[in-house]
C-alpha cells in the first residue's frame, strides 16, 4: 500500500536508509550559499552511493564479471526497458540463481539495498519466489513437497529475507532449506 502522505513517505525513506547504514546529518549554516554547498555535497555523496563508487571493495566475494553485471544492472535502474525500476536487478538475480551462484545473488541484493534503500523492500520481497524456483529447478524439490514444507514452516520467508544480505550465510540458509524439505519428504 502506498504511503498516504509526504510525511509518511519521508519516514519510510528515513527508516530504509538507516537500515542500510546511511547517516542523516542535519546542519545549520549561516548563509544560503553555505546551504547550497551542503546540498550539493549531499547530492554528490548520494550519487556516488547510487553509482556504486568503490564497488570492487564492497563485492570482493564475487568475480569481476559479476561485479560488472551488478554495476550494469544498477545503471539500468529505472530503465523503461523493464516494467519496474528494479527490473534489471531482478533479472540479474534470476540469472545468478540459474548459475547457482547464491553468494553473488546475495551480494547483488546487498549492493542494491545499500545503493538504493527505497528499492530494497521490493527486491527483497522477490527473494522467496526466486529461491522456490531455484529449489525446484536445481535441487530436485518437487512443488508439492515445497508447498507442504512452506505451510509447515510459515516463517521461512522471513528467514530468507533476514539472511539475503549476507553472502556467506544466505547460501547455507538455502541449502539447509533444501535439505529440510528433502528430509520432510523422506519422513512421510
Amino acid at each position: 500500500m502506498a504511503d498516504r502522505t509526504v510525511a509518511a513517505r519521508a519516514r519510510k525513506q528515513r527508516i530504509l536508509r538507516v537500515t542500510e547504514g546511511w547517516q542523516e546529518v542535519k546542519v545549520w549554516v549561516p548563509t544560503e550559499e553555505d546551504a547550497e554547498a551542503v546540498r550539493k555535497l549531499a547530492a554528490e555523496r548520494r550519487s556516488r552511493a547510487e553509482n556504486l563508487e568503490g564497488l570492487s571493495e564492497k563485492v570482493s566475494l564475487v568475480t569481476p564479471e559479476t561485479q560488472n553485471s551488478i554495476a550494469v544492472a544498477m545503471a539500468q535502474h529505472g530503465s523503461a526497458a523493464y516494467n519496474t525500476p528494479s527490473g534489471a536487478i531482478l533479472t540479474l538475480m534470476t540469472d545468478l540463481m540459474d548459475a547457482e551462484d547464491l553468494a553473488a545473488f546475495s551480494t547483488t541484493v546487498a549492493v542494491l539495498a545499500h545503493a538504493r534503500p527505497s528499492s530494497a523492500p521490493y527486491v527483497i520481497s522477490a527473494v522467496p519466489a526466486k529461491v522456490s524456483n531455484f529449489l525446484v529447478k536445481y535441487r530436485s524439490i518437487n512443488s508439492r513437497d515445497l508447498t507442504a514444507w512452506t505451510q509447515a514452516n510459515p516463517d521461512w520467508t522471513d528467514q530468507l529475507k533476514d539472511t539475503v544480505r549476507d553472502p556467506e550465510q544466505f547460501p547455507r540458509a538455502v541449502e539447509q532449506m533444501a535439505a529440510a524439505i528433502k528430509s520432510s519428504r523422506a519422513a512421510h
